[in-house]
């Protein structure tokens, strides 16, 4: 009996493993003799030496074709509901409102944290079993074909496509490219299966015909919309909006402040109706979602400071959103932005048109004050003060203890700090210290 398959050689092996010899890595069976049954596929025999009576080796000419019969024999065991969720940005928020939701009435496979790397699709499969009711995936691209191996393994009955920026240069070669990407979510969608898109997104009508799609649920704010908010404003704490579906009207209300947690609400609503949870119950529970950690979460900060903490990751949508939140929540405070780069955009013209456009967006989001982190980032700095951001507003900075002194004449209770530098670069040793001298 099998309890466990992976495809990698240097992936954790335990008693009753399955291994699909992907990688070609040389496998010494000496360090394994310590389990019970690991039976090993392979196209490659001669890399696999001193294999011992407990485990098992299949030879075969054809291994990845033999991989995906088993990731497509394995998916079809189940006949459940499962929720693909793509977007350059709100993914995790999404799928954690889905999830969230969704929990009081079913059993959930979903997802962890951030995590939706291609390298985990595997992992997440063998997650689903006789207990799972209901799974929600998020299903990134991070290059042409990626999005389209993450619906080969789960095959969602259940599509949400929340919008198209740019991101992913470094593995797309332009733009269009990657916005080209995110369409692969509608391959391979079943005749009765459920697709709900963000039709105020314009790159969304961009990449796809929307013609093809004449069932697709579509969620925003204008008249054409099955799921449409209305009276969208800024409230303690969150966001209130009225939700209208199909001649109703419901008073709605998301924790987490931004017109976009309005769209991620949108679709998680629309999604929940979809398994079966009626709108009253699942606005209900979406007044009560917890947020994502370091997803524009608000924290106390030195001397009575405010910091919105974005730094799960950078993105040009979702650093022009944090900007759109910080000057939305100022309310005659001083306002601080923190800009870093965005290691995804990676380097060259189009990625240098993005960090000019997030400057422009500073400046016309009249912060009182923005720190460049970073070499990579400075085109952000240029860019504001060209757009006309006073130059002596700019600040140039490639250490935490640089940043801090900038900011230390500035930390008290009138002053809103956006913390936007991705968590790679929080982890260096003087980023850590900034944080810790910083939020409370």
């Amino acid at each position: 009996m099998i309890h466990h398959v992976v495809n990698r050689t240097k992936k954790d092996i335990e008693d009753h493993t399955l291994l699909f010899h992907l990688d070609h890595e040389r496998i010494k069976g000496k360090y394994w003799r310590k389990y019970e049954v690991v039976v090993v596929i392979t196209d490659r025999p001669d890399k696999c030496i001193d294999l011992g009576e407990n485990i098992i080796l299949i030879q075969t000419e054809h291994l990845k074709e033999d991989y995906w019969k088993f990731v497509e024999y394995y998916r079809n065991l189940f006949d459940f509901p499962i929720i693909g969720i793509t977007g350059t940005c709100g993914k995790t928020t999404t799928k954690e409102m889905v999830r969230q939701i969704l929990l009081e009435d079913f059993n959930v496979t979903a997802t962890w944290m951030s995590m939706n790397s291609m390298s985990v699709n595997l992992r997440y499969l063998n997650k689903l079993d006789d207990d799972t009711e209901v799974a929600v995936f998020e299903m990134p691209v991070a290059y042409p074909g990626y999005l389209r191996v993450a619906c080969r393994y789960f095959k969602p009955q259940i599509r949400v496509l929340l919008n198209i920026g740019v991101h992913h240069l470094a593995d797309c070669d332009t733009p269009e490219e990657y916005m080209k990407a995110k369409g692969e979510i509608v391959e391979g969608l079943p005749e009765d299966g459920t697709l709900i898109l963000n039709s105020d997104d314009k790159n969304i009508r961009q990449v796809l015909d929307l013609s093809r799609f004449p069932n697709a649920i579509h969620i925003g704010m204008n008249e054409k919309c099955h799921y449409r908010a209305i009276n969208a404003r800024y409230d303690s704490g969150g966001m209130a909006f009225t939700l209208l579906h199909k001649g109703k009207s419901y008073d709605a209300f998301v924790p987490g402040y931004g017109i976009h947690n309005i769209y991620n609400a949108l679709a998680a609503i629309a999604a929940v109706s979809s398994v079966g949870v009626d709108i009253p119950i699942t606005l209900k529970r979406l007044a009560s979602y917890k947020q994502v950690k370091e997803h524009l979460e608000f924290k106390k900060g030195a001397n009575g400071s405010t910091v919105i903490d974005d730094t799960w990751n950078s993105a040009p949508l979702s650093m022009a959103t944090g900007l759109d939140v910080l000057s939305a929540v100022t309310d005659g405070k001083k306002s601080i932005g923190l800009l870093g780069y965005m290691p995804q955009l990676g380097k060259g013209k189009y990625a240098t048109e993005q960090y000019e456009q997030m400057g422009q967006k500073a400046a016309e989001a009249k912060i009182d004050l923005l720190i460049i982190v970073g070499e990579r980032a400075e085109e952000i700095g240029h860019a504001a003060i060209k757009a006309g951001m006073e130059q002596e507003k700019v600040h140039f900075c490639e250490t935490g203890d640089e940043v801090l002194k900038v900011l230390q004449p500035h930390l008290n209770k009138n002053t809103t700090i956006l913390l936007k530098v991705t968590h790679r670069v929080m982890k260096q040793p003087s980023f850590q210290e900034l944080r810790n001298k910083l939020i409370l």
